[in-house]
């Protein structure tokens, strides 16, 4: 049964003024074993309670980044010997957090400066020719 369909079910056992194990109990010999677990009815009749039925759940997911991309290419850009310790600090995120977004902006920490993460062109010759020797 689809879930937005037995909260309803939960909400009408609510309000004819059954509590969370009775409900879940009646739920389960109506629609089948294990259709409703006492927690989650006891979780649901809470929401009830506290006033609140709206039967949709409340949106998840990672919080929005803390950095700017824009602001951290620009960072970077006037100061390229910035260490990663320090970006990470100002905007107040993680080391790995800062390396993600190093390289969302196409950036990579080298020879103790943010470089763009792009080959020379006698980088792209050097490849060629060393793949060609050994292939």
């Amino acid at each position: 049964m689809d879930t937005s369909k037995i909260r309803v079910i939960f909400e009408f056992e609510f309000r004819r003024g059954a509590n969370a194990a009775e409900a879940a109990r009646n739920i389960n010999v109506a629609f089948g074993e294990g259709t409703a677990n006492e927690r989650t009815v006891r979780f649901w009749f809470k929401r009830f309670c506290d006033g609140n039925f709206d039967l949709k759940n409340e949106p998840r997911g990672r919080p929005p980044t803390q950095v700017n991309n824009n602001e951290l290419k620009e960072m970077v850009e006037a100061d390229p010997s910035q260490t990663t310790q320090k970006l990470a600090a100002w905007f107040n995120v993680t080391l790995p957090t800062i390396l993600t977004h190093l390289r969302q902006i196409n950036k990579i920490k080298k020879y103790e400066k943010c470089v763009p993460h792009d080959l020379t062109d006698l980088q792209k010759e050097t490849r060629v020719e060393t793949s060609k020797c050994n292939g």
